[in-house]
């Protein structure tokens, strides 16, 4: 019995030991997850105008706020540097959907312009055969 005392307090006290490593260890802000955030609404921000309002990247902007403020609080705790990290990937990946959004409607306007030029020079091509 007297063996097995020694392996028990071992134990208790390798234990404390990682308890109090793991409780030490001071919180860390997202910080390069709210970078990659901001950095992909102001990409979006350069696709999207005015007239074609998008969703996606007002959520981006609101979920970075978020995140901000989470990471802020004056008593900020390690499950709010974990939601703030989560909020600013969410951020990124809405924006990048504005991004993307934005460039297939610039695509598709360029489409339709070309489908007009096309049909334009059609049509003279036309009269001039007529005549």
């Amino acid at each position: 019995m007297r063996s097995t005392i020694p392996i028990r307090f071992l134990i208790v006290l390798a234990s404390a030991i990682l308890l109090a490593a793991c409780t030490s260890v001071p919180l860390e802000k997202p910080e390069k997850a709210l970078a990659t955030a901001e950095h992909a609404i102001m990409q979006a921000n350069q696709e999207v105008t005015e007239d074609t309002q998008s969703v996606a990247l007002y959520e981006a902007e609101k979920k970075l706020a978020q995140a901000r403020s989470l990471i802020n609080k004056a008593n900020a705790t390690k499950e709010d540097y974990t939601k703030a990290r989560r909020l600013a990937e969410e951020a990124t990946l809405a924006a990048n959907l504005a991004q993307a959004q934005a460039e297939a409607r610039q695509a598709q306007e360029r489409k339709a312009e070309l489908g007009e030029t096309l049909e334009t020079l059609h049509e003279g091509l036309q009269r001039e055969e007529a005549e």
